[in-house]
């Protein structure tokens, strides 16, 4: 038996995936500016004009804020609001992580279903505090096709971004392949690469990034507000 479980044990690996550490990375880096940027505000003449990084977290701020109020009722603004602003700026830094030479943490499907998993668990916080919970029970497997659709969200949301990003990240990989191929009958280096690559990067990485944010926010915050008591 000691044997076993000894050859048991050593056939365990553990791997730390490369978008898992670029994550915390990424988290490490905004948490320590959000410190500086707090410090900076509190430092700040309330009755001067903001200026600087202070005027952009301000506008920043603002137009979430504006855009989150067009889509979800104002009783969510104290729980919900700071929860899609911080979800918004770790989404457009991890989709567009890709330009600074990071995995981008999306690519990864484990993170986009950990990160769905929170919008999921509030959506059945809200459905279960709507309708109570022998009522919720009963709406979830009668009949038993609810509960596809309560799974529904979970799949569609983390499928959405991690589809998007990877794709992404797959098609510039392409493109790096096909251009060192073309440089390689002229010499050993890409140089086909740096000119043709930017354009798409632009599209891939930076347009594609921001609007699989918007799209991710979006549906989050609708399918919770849908199921939350809006009266």
């Amino acid at each position: 038996r000691k044997l076993v479980k000894a050859l048991s044990l050593e056939t365990v690996h553990i791997v730390i995936q490369k978008e898992l550490i670029f994550s915390l990375i990424i988290m490490g880096c905004l948490s320590l500016s959000f410190i500086y940027i707090g410090l900076k505000f509190k430092k700040a003449d309330p009755l001067q004009k903001p200026k600087g990084i202070l005027l952009v977290v301000e506008t920043l701020v603002d137009m979430v804020g504006k855009y989150m109020h067009s889509i979800m009722p104002s009783q969510f603004e104290k729980n919900y609001y700071p929860y899609f602003a911080m979800m918004f700026v770790y989404l457009v830094f991890s989709n567009v992580s890709g330009l600074l030479g990071f995995e981008a943490p999306t690519s990864n499907y484990s993170i986009t279903l950990s990160i769905t998993l929170i919008t999921f668990t509030l959506i059945q916080f809200n459905a279960i505090r709507t309708k109570g919970g022998l009522t919720y029970l009963k709406d979830l497997v009668w009949p038993p096709t609810n509960i596809l659709g309560t799974i529904a969200p979970l799949i569609s949301l983390s499928m959405r971004l991690f589809g998007n990003i990877l794709s992404g990240s797959i098609l510039m990989s392409l493109v790096y392949a096909f251009t060192g191929y073309l440089s390689s009958f002229v010499m050993s280096f890409n140089f086909l690469g740096p000119v043709i690559a930017p354009i798409l990067h632009v599209y891939f990485d930076v347009f594609a990034g921001c609007i699989q944010t918007l799209v991710f926010i979006t549906l989050s915050s609708i399918l919770i507000a849908l199921e939350a008591d809006t009266d």
